[in-house]
C-alpha cells in the first residue's frame, strides 16, 4: 500500500489524520501526534505544524528528523539481508529459534480467527509490558482486525504450539517495507520460543519477495526499552538512526518547565499502566 492507503488504514481505525505535505499524522496517543510512514525522516514548515496542531487538535508532535533538532537519537529497526539466515542471529538467539521452530508452526492467518483469539494474547502482553489498554480495548482489537481483514496489503502470521496460537504479528507492506505493526505472545507459551521462531520464519520469508526491500520491526521507543531492543539485534535487525524529534505546541511553552514536569512525572507515577502519561513523561524529557 502507499503512505496514503496507510493513512487511511489508521483512519478506519477510528483514529484522527492529518495530512500535510512532508508526512500523514495520526493521533497515535490521544493529543499526540505522529508521522507516518514510519520510515520517512521529514523536515515539516511551521506552516505544516500549525496544520496539525489546528486539525488535530495536538498538543504534541513526533517525528524522524532530516536533520538535528528538538529531541534525542532515535531510528528504525529494520532487515535487509536477502539472505537473512541463522549466521545472521546471535549465538543465543540462534539456539532459541531453533527450539522454537521445533516446537511451533509458523503459518500466515487470517483476521477473523485473529479476531477471536489473539485478544487474549494482546491482554496478556500489555500486562507483561505494565500497559493498560483501557476499557474500550475489546471493541478497538475486533475493529483493528475488522479493517485490517479488508485492507490491501495487511496480513496476519501465526506461532501455534500442538495447535493453540502462541504468537501472532500484524503486518502491513507500506511502500518497500514490510512493516511489523503489532506483535503478541501467550504467557503460557513463552518457554516454546515462539516469538523468535515467528520473526525468523516471517522476515525470512519476505526478504525473498522482490517487491520488499526492507522488514521493519518497529520504532525505538521513547521509553526505556533495553531488553526489546536486545532481543531485535539479536534477531539480526539494525537501528536506522536519526533524530527522534519532539514538538509541543507553541501555545503550551509559557507551561512547559520543571513545574511541568513535576505534574507529570507525579500522574505517571500514580498510573504507571497508563501508556499516555509514561509517553508524555518522555516526550517531557526529551524536550527539555
Amino acid at each position: 500500500m502507499n503512505a496514503a492507503e496507510f493513512a487511511h488504514f489508521w483512519e478506519l481505525r477510528g483514529h484522527r489524520v492529518v495530512e500535510t505535505k512532508s508526512a500523514y499524522w495520526y493521533n497515535q496517543q490521544a493529543l499526540f501526534y505522529l508521522s507516518i510512514p514510519y520510515h520517512r525522516a521529514i523536515s515539516p514548515s511551521l506552516s505544516e505544524q500549525a496544520r496539525v496542531w489546528i486539525d488535530g487538535p495536538a498538543i504534541g508532535l513526533r517525528f524522524p528528523a532530516i536533520s538535528a533538532g528538538e529531541g534525542r537519537p532515535g531510528g528504525l529497526f529494520l532487515c535487509s539481508n536477502r539472505d537473512y539466515n541463522f549466521g545472521l542471529l546471535e549465538k543465543k538467539a540462534r539456539n532459541q529459534v531453533r527450539r522454537g521452530l521445533e516446537n511451533c508452526v509458523i503459518e500466515q492467518i487470517d483476521f477473523a480467527y485473529l479476531a477471536k483469539r489473539g485478544l487474549e494474547l494482546h491482554l496478556e502482553t500489555l500486562a507483561r509490558q505494565q500497559r493498560h489498554g483501557g476499557s474500550m480495548v475489546e471493541k478497538q482489537w475486533l475493529r483493528m482486525c475488522e479493517v485490517a481483514a479488508r485492507t490491501r496489503d495487511c496480513q496476519a502470521w501465526g506461532a501455534l504450539v500442538n495447535g493453540q496460537l502462541a504468537a501472532f504479528m500484524a503486518t502491513a507492506l507500506v511502500e518497500k517495507y514490510f512493516t511489523i505493526l503489532e506483535q503478541c505472545s501467550a504467557t503460557d507459551y513463552l518457554a516454546h520460543y515462539p516469538n523468535n521462531a515467528l520473526v525468523f520464519s516471517v522476515t525470512k520469508e519476505k526478504l525473498k519477495d522482490p517487491r520488499i526491500e526492507y522488514v521493519s520491526y518497529g520504532l525505538k521507543s521513547l521509553e526505556n526499552t533495553v531488553g526489546l531492543d536486545h532481543f531485535k539485534h539479536q534477531m539480526g535487525f539494525q537501528l536506522k538512526e536519526w533524530q527522534d524529534t519532539i514538538v509541543f505546541n507553541p501555545i503550551l511553552k509559557p507551561f512547559i518547565g520543571s513545574k511541568s514536569r513535576r505534574i507529570i512525572d507525579a500522574i505517571a507515577h500514580r498510573f504507571p499502566k497508563s501508556e499516555l502519561w509514561r509517553k508524555a513523561r518522555a516526550m517531557e524529557l526529551i524536550h527539555n
